[in-house]
This record gives structure tokens, sequence and C-alpha cells, in this order.
């Protein structure tokens, strides 16, 4: 201190710290006082103290170094900043102490020790961090004038400088928020005054504030003409005022935004407006103003207009088309029981001449006719399940009923079944199989029927003697089986045409094959909706034909089941069950085929009572005793007045007069010529155990009732 010590000595006595004229001394502080006595200076022990306790009570940095940058004194300040004891600074050189300062600071040193005074400013790397730092290096000399050191005073700035520079930041952060708040602005501007749409701003008056250019083409004015007036005043009609002034004192009153609405006639055409109201409120939610904008939504409308209307005529032509659909779907199950209801009562009529008539069945000429009416009758039930499954095609409500299949069964049944008819015209049918437990996914009956028709198709057209190929493969991805025939051929320009509905190349009265041309375009259809494909090829007339079906290929079953192939059961073998002592009830409104059934079920040892109403049924009830009533119940479904639902559920909530209802259980079977799908569905869901489509084998109907009776049955 003893620099500090010279310091305070040379401003003891030098002439700027005399004590004015009338200033008094207490204990070395001078001090004025009402009789303006002389104030004694302060002695240079004193200042000394008094300067070490600024120094050392000061924030600032305080130091002094000498000539060779040797600190000679530190501040506590000072000591606390740079983290360095006192002992440790006080007697070390600077540039021993931190190098790197030293030469950051070298400059301004060596500036001092020439006698300048020097402000600076620096960036100090310390234990925390850089700090910022505001300082004056202030020449000390001796009484001759020579520079033997430089007293150092710093300020830590940093967080003022952060704080600075944050500000710097947020500045210009606003200056281009303002700048981008123009830009907007303008934008906004341009956008507004340039917007087809109507704009207003409104007062609680309903005085406007402001309008964009659009609002001529509304009023044919200026908008400045609407500046500070209603629209009343500016001359618009009421139709436009009125639902503009109420939506708007709708928005001032709730502070909602409100829906905008109105018509209005501009150069003698009707135009249509809609928009919304905005309320803009002040900091205490009172609303100060609205924002209105409307726009023209008259090509909106028309064009809304024209899509209901035509949304009117699909709605009407959809239940127009679903009309003629049930039309056409009631018109084809009608016709389908008209034909089937008679052939029903031929095939019955056919079974009782071949099993009951005397001699008939030992007569060749009988014989025969039998079996031509037994074919008859089996080609016209195929036909009728034809045409159904076509127009069910065309429709798109063919339904498949698919699971995991194993082909190779469906294969083998469905060849089986067709070796009598190729045998009969002593056609060679071969077959190889490259397939074993390979699976589809498809629906077993429709994939028979297609195999079906394929080799029905080619028998028909391979000549007596001929030959028939059915072969079966795999590849990595589906199975392809080959029906391929040696007989007529197909001609090139009728090929593309092979799969098409109705298609037959011969369609003259002397043709020589019969059908409707439906059975190839029911195998494409089929296959088409199992996910494969179907080919045909022929080399031409005379050449034979090969049709190849693509089906994709299922993983393999763990375990191959095969199936019980048609040829695999005896008829001769299985003789028919007796229906001896079993009750039976018939309901059917047609005679032919309540009495043809009647005598097969009761050649077959049934006791049977035929009705033709439920009325009649329920009379015949009331006189039977307890252990009288009906095993099983047959019935048609299509009848007059009472259809056979009704009668089943007539039948089985008949209750005696002790009020029990013992026919509640009775097996029930459907005897329909009803034939679809759904109608099978409907049966069962009404409350029939079966459903059995007419015509039905004798044989076929007896086997099913004695399925559907109770086997525990005592037989009377």
């Amino acid at each position: 201190m003893a620099a500090f010590g010279n310091i305070a000595k040379t401003s003891s006595n030098d002439p700027r710290f005399k004590a004015p004229a009338g200033a008094m001394r207490h204990d070395g502080i001078e001090s004025a006082d009402m009789d303006q006595k002389p104030i004694m200076p302060i002695g240079t022990e004193a200042a000394s103290t008094l300067l070490q306790r600024i120094c050392e009570d000061s924030p600032a940095l305080v130091a002094y170094l000498d000539a060779a940058c040797r600190y000679r004194y530190v501040s506590a300040t000072y000591e606390k900043w740079f983290g360095r004891p006192r002992a440790e600074l006080v007697g070390a050189r600077l540039q021993d102490l931190d190098g790197m300062a030293y030469a950051q600071m070298r400059p301004h040193i060596e500036q001092a020790l020439r006698g300048e005074q020097v402000r600076y400013e620096a960036s100090i790397e310390t234990r925390h961090g850089a700090r910022q730092l505001t300082g004056f290096y202030i020449p000390d000399r001796d009484a001759h004038g020579k520079v033997i050191g430089f007293c150092s005073i710093a300020v830590d700035v940093t967080e003022r400088s952060h704080a600075e520079q944050a500000l710097r930041e947020r500045e210009r952060e606003l200056q281009a928020a303002e700048e981008r708040l123009r830009l907007r602005e303008r934008e906004f501007k341009t956008l507004v005054e340039n917007s087809p749409d109507i704009i207003l701003r409104m007062d609680g008056g309903m005085r406007h504030l402001y309008a964009n250019p659009a609002i001529e083409r509304l009023t044919g004015q200026p908008a400045a003409a609407l500046l500070g007036r209603t629209k009343a005043e500016a001359g618009l009609p009421e139709s436009v005022a009125a639902p503009w002034d109420k939506a708007a004192a709708a928005a001032f009153a709730s502070g909602r935004e409100q829906k905008l609405e109105f018509e209005h006639v501009i150069q003698g055409e009707l135009r249509y407006f809609s928009g919304r109201i905005v309320p803009e409120a002040d900091g205490a939610g009172h609303v100060e103003s609205v924002i209105s904008i409307a726009y023209d939504v008259t090509e909106r409308a028309r064009i809304a207009r024209e899509r209901d209307e035509s949304l009117a005529r699909e709605r009407t032509a959809r239940i127009q088309a679903e009309t003629a659909a049930r039309a056409r779907d009631e018109f084809l199950n009608v016709v389908s029981h008209e034909l089937r209801a008679p052939l029903n009562g031929i095939q019955s009529w056919a079974h009782v001449l071949e099993n009951y008539v005397k001699d008939a069945s030992s007569s060749p000429l009988v014989g025969r006719a039998l079996q031509g009416i037994k074919t008859g009758v089996s080609q016209q039930v195929r036909l009728i399940e034809e045409l159904l499954d076509v127009t069910r095609m065309m429709s798109g409500r063919l339904r498949l009923v698919k699971q995991p299949l194993t082909l190779l069964p469906v294969l083998q049944s469905t060849v089986d079944a067709m070796r009598e008819q190729a045998a009969a015209r002593h056609i060679e049918l071969q077959c190889t199989y490259g397939i074993t437990t390979e699976q589809v996914e498809g629906d077993s009956d429709r994939l028979q029927q297609v195999l079906r028709n394929l080799l029905s198709n080619a028998l028909k057209f391979t000549r007596e003697h001929g030959h028939v190929w059915v072969t079966a493969t795999c590849s990595s991805d589906e199975i392809r089986i080959t029906v391929r025939d040696d007989g007529i051929g197909v001609s090139p320009d009728f090929l593309p045409f092979l799969f098409d509905r109705f298609s037959q190349k011969d369609t003259s009265s002397t043709r020589g094959h019969n059908g409707l041309g439906l059975g190839l375009f029911m195998a494409r259809s089929l296959v088409e909706l199992h996910g494969g494909r179907i080919t045909a090829e022929s080399e031409g007339e005379a050449r034979g034909t090969q049709f190849s079906v693509y089906l994709p290929l299922r993983e393999p079953s763990e375990k191959y089941i095969p199936a019980i192939h048609a040829t695999n059961i005896d008829d001769n073998a299985m003789p028919l069950p007796s229906l001896a002592g079993l009750r039976v009830l018939l309901v059917d409104d047609q005679e032919e085929a309540r009495e043809s059934l009647t005598i097969v079920l009761s050649s077959a040892g049934a006791r049977v009572f035929a009705a033709s109403t439920a009325k009649e049924v329920l009379a015949w009830l009331a006189t039977l005793a307890p252990d009288e009533y009906p095993d099983v119940l047959v019935s048609d479904i299509a009848m007059p007045g009472e259809d056979g639902y009704t009668v089943l559920r007539r039948i089985r909530s008949w209750q005696r007069q002790d009020g029990a209802t013992p026919l509640q259980r009775l097996p029930a079977l459907a005897l329909t010529a009803f034939a679809q799908r759904e109608d099978r569905i409907r049966a069962l869901t009404a409350g029939f155990q079966m459903h059995v489509t007419k015509p039905v084998a004798p044989e076929e109907l007896i086997v099913v009732i004695d399925t559907l009776a109770p086997h525990d049955r005592t037989r009377r």
C-alpha cells in the first residue's frame, strides 16, 4: 500500500483538495458550519486508510502493478474474482501468473506504462467461463514524473453485457417483427382490396368503418360512399340491410360469430350470398366492432342443387332397380316353383309305377319309359338351377361358402359321377392326378358344378368311342385342372365368344346338341369368383378342345382325409329305411302332390294324413287321442291363404282342451319348390329342421323323414 500512501499523501497536499474558506476540521474531516469556519484537511495516514477502505469495499476490481507488471496491491474483490489468494498475487508478475491474460492485455499495459490513461473492454477467461470486463489503467508517476506503475480498476459487466446483447437481439427481433407486420399488412391490404368477397367493418351503430372495393359490385357505389353510413343510409335494399344488420346485432350482443345469408338481384339475376360476422373485442371483452365477410355462392348453390337432383334421380333409379330386381327374383321364384312342383308329382308317380305297380318293373318298355321320365325330370331341374344361377351371377348376388378345401376328392367324385354317362356313349374317360393334399379356398358345391359343366361339355361334343382326358397338376402358387377331348373342336372365329352366356355356334333348328349355352359362362363366372381363371384352346374344327382351370393354392392341410366318392356307394346294397308305424302329417295345396306323396310314404310303411290347409289340420288334431299325434310334419311353403310358415306356427302352438301344447317340438320338413339359398335360410329360421327342394327323389324323401323322426318312437 506504499503506492496508495503516496497517492494519498500527494492528494492531501494537492491544492485541489484544499478546504474552501470557512471550512472546519473535525478529526481530520472538514465540514462547513453555519459560521463558515475553515475545514482542515485529513492527514496522510487517514487518507491512506480511507483510500484502502474504499478499495477494499468497492465492487470494482482494484489492483496496483509496478512497471515490471508485479502486483503490489489487489483488492478483496479482485482476489475473489480471480480465485487466487492475495499472498499468491502480491509480488508475482502478471505474465508469470497468467500468460494468456498478459498477452491479451499487453497493448493496454504498454500504453499505460507510456503514461497514457487507458480505457478498455475485454473478455477474460476464468474458471467460471468467459467474463466481460470494462476497466481503466491509470499510470502512477514519481516526483520526477516518471511512470513507476499503474492502477487497474475494472468492473465485471458480464451480466450487463448479456442483458444489453439480449436487448439488442430483442430489438432486432422487434424490428424484424415490425417489418413482417408491415409486410403482412401490405399483403392483407392487397388481399382485402382485391378480394371478390365483400369485407366490411361496422361499429355498434351499424355504421361502416371500412369497406373493400367488392362492395361496389353489390351496391353500384364506391366503397367510400359507405363509410360513416349505415346500409339504409347508403341506399342498400331492405333484403340486404335487414339480414346483415340483424346478424351484426347478434354478434355485438353475444360476442360470438354469426352466420349471414341473403339474396340480392344484380343486373337482373338473383344471386345468393353467404358469410359470417366476427366480433372484435377489447381487452375487457367488450365488443367494439364487427368484421363481416360475404361471398357469392350462387354457383355453389346451383351445383348443390344439381347434385341433390342427381342424388334424388340416383335414389329413384336405385329404388326402381331394386324393385325391378325384387320383381325379377319373385318372378323367378314363382317360375321355379311352378316348374318344380309338377316335376315333383311326375317323379313321385314314376316311383310309384316303378315300385308298386304289378309287372311294371318287369316290362322293358315301361322300364325305358320310367327311365326317360327320370332323365327328363333331372334335366329340367338342372336347367332351372342354371337359369337361377345365371340370374344371380348377372345381378352380383351369387354367394359362395368358401373354406379350406382339398381339391382331389372333389375332382375324383365329380369324374366318377360322370363315368356312367361316358360309358353310355362308349367314351374313354382317362384321369391323371398330380395332386394329393393340396388345398384351395373354395366352395365345394360350386367347384363341382364347374368341373361337371366342363366334363358334360366334353362328353357332349365328343363322338362315340372318343376320348376325354382329365389331368390335375400343381405349381408353386396354383392348381391347374385340364379337361381335354378329341371331339368336334372349335373354329378360331368362335373361340373368343366361347364363354359368353347363351353362346352357341349352332343355333339352327337342326342343331345336333341341346342346351342353352350357359354351362361355360357359369364355369368362368364361378372360377373367377374363386380368384382363378379359365382358358379354352382348340386347333380348329374336328381337332378337339382343351379347357384349363387355374385356382390359387393354399398351404397343404396337415392331414389328408379322402372323400367318399359317389361310385363307392352301392345303391342296391343300401335298402331304404322302413317308415312302419310312423305317423306323417302331409300339408300341400296341390291334390296331385298330396296323392302321389301319400302313396310313396304309405308304401314305405308310414301312416299319412294329408291336408291342404291349416284349418283342416287343426280340425283333424282335435279328433286325435294323445297317442295318435303325428311324429313328423311335411309341409309345402307356397300355399294360398296360409303359407307353410303359418301352418308350422299354428300346429306347434295348437292347444288341447286342457291347455297343453303337445306338438310344440314336432319335427318339421319344408318340402318346397322355392330352391334358393335365401329360401332355405328362411325355412330353417322359421323353425323347420330341414329344407328339401322339389322335385325330390322318393328315396331321398324317405331317408330324410326317417332321419328327422324321433328314433325312440314306438312304431304302431
